[in-house]
């Protein structure tokens, strides 16, 4: 049987023509989802400075789990909502995340991030800087990507008393 030099060849670039594009869609697909988490990660960070405890629990997941420095794991929805709710009758955030990497594994994602910004402490008005690094764990829920595991720990020493 002869090959036909021809056919061959449009068989080959048929099959790199086809890898290229699939490629380019995986590519897409990545630079979408990280665009979604970044808008997610934005709606944070917005929830957080209004002190908003209901937009940020719809930001987590079903079974979420918030691991902040200093105090224990809060699991599952009501202690996160108690977590926050305690955070913000302790403190007033305002920061910034800024995105370093983020890889999709199907229907889960992480996100490192580091967070910069100020904070004041309710009860006697005093201010302070503030440096996070953060790592987030995001479920897709529903066609919806939430936070599902979330933990952070300071990137600089807390401010000291003066």
């Amino acid at each position: 049987m002869m090959i036909d030099p021809v056919r061959l060849m449009t068989a080959v670039l048929l099959g790199l023509f086809a890898a290229n594009a699939s490629v380019a869609d995986e590519a897409e697909q990545t630079a979408a989802v990280r665009a979604s988490l970044e808008k997610q990660l934005n709606a944070y960070q917005q929830r957080l400075a209004q002190g908003n405890v209901e937009g940020i629990l719809d930001l987590y997941s079903a079974d979420p789990v918030f691991i902040p420095e200093y105090a224990p794991p809060a699991v599952g929805r009501e202690a996160v909502r108690k977590a926050y709710e305690w955070v913000f009758a302790t403190l007033k955030l305002n920061g910034r995340f800024i995105v370093h990497e983020a890889e999709v594994i199907g229907d889960t994602a992480w996100v490192r991030t580091n967070s910069t910004g100020r904070f004041t402490v309710i009860a006697t008005g005093v201010e302070g800087d503030v440096a996070n690094s953060e790592l987030f764990v995001f479920k897709r829920e529903q066609g919806a990507w939430k936070i599902h595991r979330y933990i952070f720990t300071s990137a600089a020493p807390p401010p000291q008393a003066k």
